[in-house]
């Protein structure tokens, strides 16, 4: 078994690898691990979705994997998710790709350009069903914007519109990537913070960062099979 994990920075999965055996580094943003009989190959993309798509369609272009885990922090638009917890992201949204009008934001599926049931959307969403390797978590809707969203007005305007769980910058990139290329894919993402007018001393992200390995080790013990 031949496992990927896609992270945007070095701080969200250096506590991971340090459960994993090295093996070798096959370029300055991919390196090789082991754990028990699955190799595991981790990738850091840099934030946002250009760079995740770009690396990760570049990866699976030469690389055969059995499964992609895309794991990192995440803000939560909801106070029901605890500061620390780890979600399953289940559905994405690309929340700031499309027009302004003088008062709306329109997604290129509310303007026409694309279609809203066009591959690999539904509605205008790419949904995740490949949810049997984390049962235990809370499933998630997430959006993916380029910029983490601190102004009260773009916050109160994203919720109203997506009615999202959790925001991140690459989880939507990850989900169009592994949708086109036919690759078995999770969003695994732990609460570092509530989505509200930027204060970064409430936030925790060593705890965070903590559960988060925490979680996508379980995952990567428990697989026993392949995953088609």
């Amino acid at each position: 078994m031949k496992i990927l994990i896609v992270a945007a920075t070095w701080m969200e999965v250096r506590l991971l690898a340090d459960e994993l055996e090295f093996i070798e580094e096959y370029r300055n943003n991919l390196k090789k691990y082991k754990h028990k009989n699955a190799e595991i190959n981790i990738l850091i993309t840099g934030i946002g979705t250009t760079f995740t798509t770009f690396h990760l369609t570049n990866t699976l272009l030469s690389e055969k994997y059995t499964l992609i885990i895309n794991m990192g922090i995440a803000g939560s638009f909801t106070k029901d998710i605890k500061i620390g917890q780890v979600v399953n992201v289940i559905s994405e949204e690309f929340a700031d790709l499309g027009i302004e009008d003088k008062d709306n934001f329109l997604t290129l599926f509310d303007s026409g350009f694309i279609a809203s049931d066009e591959f690999p959307f539904e509605n205008g969403i790419i949904k995740n069903s490949n949810n049997e390797l984390n049962g235990s978590l809370f499933l998630a809707r997430g959006i993916t914007t380029n910029k983490s969203n601190g102004r009260e007005s773009s916050i109160n305007e994203l919720f109203v519109k997506f009615n999202a769980h959790v925001e991140s910058m690459e989880g939507a990139a990850v989900f169009y990537v592994c949708k086109w290329l036919g690759v078995s894919f999770i969003e695994i993402r732990a609460i570092s913070n509530y989505i509200e007018p930027r204060d970064s001393s409430k936030w925790n992200i060593p705890l965070a960062l903590e559960n988060l390995s925490s979680s996508v080790l379980k995952i990567l013990n428990e697989i026993k099979v392949e995953v088609a």
